[in-house]
């Protein structure tokens, strides 16, 4: 029940620092939400040590009985969701940390609410790794969803912020319906939604209803990891504060695709088509977003780009069954792009949140040694420089790829060498060179304060040292062995060190000048900063598309089609009473009412002549009756006797 204590404490930071808030205060919130994290934190590393000795499956609440099965709330502790727990809670204590200093200048405009919706983000995505059914993982997929649109749009004001979450809200719902038919699909298959139950029959399930029901799920994937064709929505997303941007990609959200499909990994290994599908996907976005980072200028985009290829990268190695390379990818991964993004983040607020173009900046190194170490780490390990941690687990990906097939080793390579390219273009472009910022910003720039150091330093070292736990994480969960392939090591750190030494020589050295090499290279410049045009074609093409469509039936089908008919038949209807009324009610009914009350008038004024009060008139009428009668007595006798 310990395990439970993970889930708890966030869930508690929420629900503290979102009703309470107000009151407690800004920074206390944001302490609040940092001992959430950090004692979740805590729990996962006591479950990692439990869940090594042997898995523990915790059953707390059935609710619904379905068909012989009945739905529940569970958790499973077995090492890759134990780990995976202690990762993604250790990442996000320390962004908590970072987002102290970083909110600090807006304390006082309720950031309580931020710190909340950092607490529901992180509770959601523990309820995605920890769930031991698939139910209680479309919990945790919804709620990332809700709060992620609640972060990215957090500044509420700017246009920019709100398009970019009911973006990612949009995007996220089609993958999300994807999921929710994969979900019912595995039902229907397997009977069960509980995890372990559904590992147990796989061997004796129909292998083509398997094949649609991890279609259907990775289609989920697809969208939450923001992979091609439901990939818009992930650089955009950086319209949101930083620590939501790091928190996203490190080991949160984005992340949540991949893990699922390595979650349910022993399922989609009895669909092999499925995991081709994923390859086929996996390699395109790695390659689609590696180009449109060597283009972009926003700092934070070139970061968000690259996460969308590594998470790539991770899909591709998903696909050619290397589980255990994917998700130890994927944990170096969280610890050097978190890493990056928050020296990013540290730039940004050094000249105050006004500055987001790179080429905006220039000569930072000096004013940010802190940053600039941080970044260059991440960099490094990015892009997979001996012997920092990104080196270990790329080359074994890249190793994996060439043993699958010729075409996706060389895929990983060329992602590879535009992977140290952009990412070195983004930091030399930065803290080398020309100060490009004295025109815009005449403040000094400076180093950030420790409550965002350190955080940095920490994940500077996990960076380092990650790499060097492959064999153990491998061990503990149950992925295969593989000694390093020198020759695919020595060509992937060959190809980043190009990749560094040409964005070293253009942009620091200027061997080649940037400009020119645009300006020659604009062509391509413009496709890949484009995205392929994909972007456009999905707002200007599709959504504007759709918007005129829904004119036009509003137009046609509504306002002339429906419109019109009522609008006719309301008027025939109306001509129609109209008519009634004059011939029917005017011309017989008034009439004949008009007629029995003038008679009833006339009769009565007739009448009243009987009640006149005068003396005279009743004598006159008593002798009119008197003779009257005596007439008719006459006449009957008269009769009788003839």
């Amino acid at each position: 029940m310990e395990g439970i204590f993970i889930l708890l404490m966030p869930l508690f930071a929420f629900l503290v620092t979102g009703l309470l808030g107000r009151q407690l205060g800004d920074r206390a919130s944001g302490v609040i939400t940092v001992l959430g994290g950090a004692f979740s934190f805590v729990f996962s590393l006591y479950m990692v040590y439990r869940a090594l000795h042997s898995p523990v499956q915790v059953k707390l609440y059935e609710f619904l009985p379905l068909e012989g099965y009945t739905l529940s709330v569970g958790f499973y502790f077995d090492a890759l969701s134990s780990i995976t727990a202690a990762v993604v809670t250790l990442v996000a204590t320390l962004i908590f940390v970072y987002s102290i200093g970083y909110m600090e200048d807006e304390f006082g405009k309720w950031v309580y609410k931020f710190y909340a919706y950092l607490s529901l983000f992180l509770f959601a995505m523990l309820l995605i790794v920890l769930s031991d059914n698939l139910l209680g993982i479309f919990f945790g997929w919804e709620g990332v969803g809700l709060a992620s649109y609640l972060l990215i749009g957090y500044y509420h004001q700017q246009r920019k912020a709100t398009n970019a979450a009911l973006e990612a809200f949009v995007m996220n719902r089609i993958g999300d319906w994807l999921f929710i038919f994969g979900i019912i699909a595995t039902f229907l298959v397997f009977k069960s939604l509980d995890i372990v139950e559904i590992f147990g029959k796989v061997d004796t399930a129909d292998k083509a209803l398997i094949g649609i029901a991890t279609l259907l799920l990775f289609g989920g994937a697809v969208g939450k990891s923001g992979q091609l064709p439901l990939h818009t929505w992930l650089p955009n997303a950086m319209a949101g504060p930083t620590p939501v941007s790091a928190l996203l990609h490190a080991a949160t959200m984005v992340a949540a695709g991949v893990y699922m499909v390595a979650r349910l990994y022993p399922v989609f290994e009895a669909a092999p088509q499925t995991l081709k599908v994923v390859a086929v996907i996996g390699g395109l976005t790695a390659l689609f977003a590696a180009l449109a980072a060597t283009s972009h200028t926003d700092m934070k985009k070139i970061i968000a780009f690259s996460t969308m290829s590594q998470l790539g990268y991770m899909f591709l190695a998903l696909g050619v069954g290397d589980r255990g390379g994917a998700m130890f990818h994927l944990t170096t991964h969280a610890f050097f792009k978190a890493l990056l993004f928050l020296a990013a983040g540290s730039v940004i607020t050094a000249f105050h949140h006004k500055l987001y173009d790179i080429y905006n900046f220039g000569g930072l190194k000096k004013y940010m040694p802190v940053t600039y170490a941080s970044f260059v780490i991440g960099a490094m390990a990015l892009a997979g420089i001996f012997p920092l941690s990104g080196f270990w687990s790329k080359d074994r990906l890249i190793g994996s790829y060439y043993e699958a097939s010729f075409v996706w080793g060389l895929v990983g390579t060329v992602v590879a060498f535009l992977t140290a390219y952009y990412i070195f273009r983004e930091g030399f472009v930065v803290f080398h060179g020309e100060e490009r910022f004295r025109g815009i910003d005449p403040h000094e720039p400076r180093e950030v304060g420790a409550v965002m150091t350190v955080p940095m330093v920490v994940l500077g070292v996990m960076a380092v040292v990650a790499g060097f736990f492959e064999g153990w994480y491998m061990h503990a969960v149950g992925g295969e062995h593989k000694d390093i392939h020198l020759n695919v090591a020595v060509t992937s750190v060959a190809v980043g060190i190009v990749g560094i030494l040409i964005a070293y020589l253009v942009f620091v050295r200027r061997v080649v000048s940037p400009e020119g090499m645009a300006l020659v290279l604009s062509p391509f410049r413009v496709t890949f900063r484009e995205q392929f045009f994909t972007e456009k074609l999905y707002h200007k093409g599709i959504a504007k598309g759709y918007m005129a469509f829904s004119k036009a039936t509003y137009s046609v089908g509504d306002r002339l089609i429906i419109d019109g008919f009522i609008n006719t038949t309301y008027r025939l209807f109306f001509k129609f009473a109209k008519d009634v009324w004059k011939t029917f009610d005017i011309k017989s009914i008034d009439i004949f009412i008009h007629w029995l009350a003038l008679s009833m008038f006339r009769s009565g004024r007739a009448l009243r002549n009987i009640q006149t009060g005068l003396l005279n008139n009743y004598v006159l009428f008593l002798l009119v009756g008197i003779i009257v009668v005596l007439g008719i007595m006459l006449y009957a006798l008269d009769r009788l006797k003839g």
